[in-house]
């Protein structure tokens, strides 16, 4: 029989788990997704004018009038490219919306985020979960340090 995931505040606010089945799992999409060669979706990250030079290399030569766009966080791309790319980044949430519990997920996020000490409590870990199982799982999370009350987040249930 299958034991239940059980989690409990343990040294310095962090959360202390036991019987957990997908974070391995979890850990390995994380992995895969986190180390993605971004040049293959002709996608660069530069953060000095050197940088975004040697970037422009690594990827196809630009077509006649096209121009780059921002990604956010340093990344740059071509549209098609960075379509491609999201694309990818969405496949691999749904395969972890798929294959991991988001329990599990919100207990290691929240030791991830350091949630114990941050000034917005587990927000960091709520809005993970929000982001890959939609916000009725999110407000079905058994939550720790929840500074911001579900419905200050999400809005009131309709």
């Amino acid at each position: 029989m299958e034991q239940k995931f059980e989690f409990t505040e343990g040294n310095y606010g962090m959360l202390d788990y036991k019987n957990e089945h997908t974070l391995k799992r979890y850990k390995e999409l994380c992995k895969q997704r986190n180390e993605v060669d971004v040049k293959k979706y002709d996608c660069f990250f530069a953060f000095s004018n050197e940088q975004f030079a040697q970037g422009l290399k690594s990827i196809r030569p630009l077509r006649e009038g096209e121009k780059l766009v921002s990604i956010g966080a340093g990344g740059y791309g071509t549209r098609d490219g960075a379509e491609r790319l999201f694309k990818f980044y969405d496949a691999m949430n749904a395969q972890i919306k798929a294959e991991c519990n988001p329990q599990e997920v919100y207990v290691y996020e929240y030791n991830n985020h350091e949630c114990c000490i941050d000034w917005d409590g587990d927000l960091n870990a709520i809005r993970l979960i929000a982001s890959i199982w939609g916000e009725d799982v999110a407000r079905n999370i058994m939550r720790k340090s929840a500074f911001y009350p579900i419905e200050q987040i999400f809005g009131g249930k309709a």
